[in-house]
């Protein structure tokens, strides 16, 4: 096979994501962050189908990821740890559909007319978080992110929430654990572009967050969350009807 071919046949095997039509809408990627996806092979495959267990949604989540990691490429000085966590089971289903070459149909009923419908999941149904115009005079476009009350929102990288979820799993063994389902990890949503974040750092993070900062700072920052709460959902949108996603999507037997 000559170079022009080999060239010609990544070419089909690739695809270039559109930033913007992430749910996170690309509001907090640099402009140089580019993100590429290719065909799962099937060895890929045949690991995610093995012991999956819908029970776990773990072990499913890891799959997901998993998925994604060894599916996408980067634009230099990225890796999968840079997306934005929200953005990760659309990339996820956006490699299925390349994968598959067909479209990933959702079925719903029609609560009006009680008939049973069909959605696909893509970037055209997608239900996508509406910036109102307060929100946009306070984006900082230089620096992707949202400066509210002088706090500087952003939404966390897969590597933030990997550390967190780790570090979560090394105190499963502290006789006080269940104090760790209590804490407020907002703090997640103010690291800026960080990919990564050490356990001590979480320590500091969750007392700062927790019981240093007076109770109107508190406040602030979860009104600020909660301005962004819809950004976290995944629905869809079809004559003028949102459909939820949930349960709607067999993660199972997405390969089938």
């Amino acid at each position: 096979m000559n170079l022009i071919n080999l060239f010609k046949n990544l070419l089909r095997t690739q695809k270039k994501l559109d930033i913007d039509k992430l749910p996170s809408l690309g509001l907090f990627y640099k402009d140089d962050f580019k993100i590429y996806i290719k065909k799962v092979d099937v060895q890929d495959i045949i690991e995610y189908e093995h012991n999956y267990n819908s029970d776990d949604l773990g072990s499913v989540i890891n799959k997901l990821k998993s998925i994604v990691e060894k599916n996408t490429i980067f634009s230099k000085g990225y890796n999968f740890k840079d997306i934005k966590s929200i953005d990760v089971v659309f990339i996820f289903l956006e490699i299925v559909r390349l994968s598959k070459g067909k479209a990933i149909k959702l079925y719903y009923i029609d609560d009006e007319y009680g008939t049973e419908e069909d959605v696909e999941f893509n970037s055209i149904y997608f239900n996508y978080f509406k910036l109102s115009e307060d929100l946009k005079k306070l984006y900082d476009k230089e620096n992707r992110q949202f400066i509210i009350n002088d706090y500087k929102y952003t939404l966390p990288s897969i590597g933030i929430e990997n550390c967190l979820t780790n570090y979560l799993i090394s105190k499963s063994d502290d006789p006080n654990a269940v104090r760790f389902n209590k804490y407020n990890y907002d703090f997640t949503f103010f690291l800026g572009d960080k990919k990564s974040i050490s356990f001590k750092e979480i320590d500091n993070l969750i007392q700062i967050f927790n019981f240093d900062m007076e109770d109107s700072e508190i406040k602030k920052v979860r009104n600020i969350t909660k301005m962004f709460q819809p950004i976290q959902r995944y629905s869809l949108i079809k004559d003028n009807k949102i459909i939820e996603i949930n349960s709607k999507i067999d993660l199972e037997k997405i390969w089938k």
